[in-house]
């Protein structure tokens, strides 16, 4: 059974899509067949990450829009035989997703991967509700910052409220001195 974690954080600049891309990578690493899905539509930088910027032609929004099939829109990492991305749109205007198309797309991709790691946007709007639908676990991204703490805290209720009862914390950029 294929398992679905969002990569999630209240604020920007926590390390959140490099924490999924090193986590989804491991998993690979491991034997794992995994897709990682960049859903921060406008700002995405998963392709960047893993060196595949030059390969995107389709992205997510063209899947749920019905342009190309999601074998199309799939990349297979160069390094990671086991690692695919499936990326965000450049163009915000143009990934109209919902809840429901995420929930579909990741139960029709669930039967060929053993997990799937969404690279949520932060905040908790509508793109990140969409992003968050299909999960069974999320882990919020913090850093040490009160106001990453607190934006921490409405993340976990928010999860909480969504029916996501496995959520884990990372603080990433921890400083010794603090």
């Amino acid at each position: 059974m294929c398992r679905i974690t969002a990569i999630t954080s209240g604020k920007g600049g926590t390390g959140k899509t490099m924490f999924a891309v090193n986590l989804a990578s491991c998993l690979a690493m491991s034997g794992s067949k995994v897709l990682l899905i960049d859903m921060n539509s406008g700002f995405r930088n998963i392709d960047i990450c893993l060196g595949l910027e030059n390969q995107i032609v389709y992205d997510i929004a063209d899947v749920v829009n019905g342009i190309c099939t999601i074998k199309k829109a799939l990349i297979r990492d160069r390094r990671f035989s086991a690692l695919y991305l499936l990326s965000a749109s450049q163009i915000p205007e143009k990934a109209q997703i919902r809840p429901a198309h995420m929930k579909k797309l990741c139960e029709k991709l669930g039967e060929k991967f053993d997990h799937i790691i969404i690279d949520t946007p932060h905040g908790i709007g509508e793109d990140w509700k969409t992003s968050v639908a299909p999960a069974d676990h999320a882990v919020i991204i913090m850093t040490q910052e009160y106001v990453s703490l607190r934006d921490t805290d409405s993340v976990s209720r928010c999860l909480t409220s969504s029916g996501i009862r496995s959520i884990s914390a990372v603080i990433n950029r921890v400083r010794p001195d603090c």
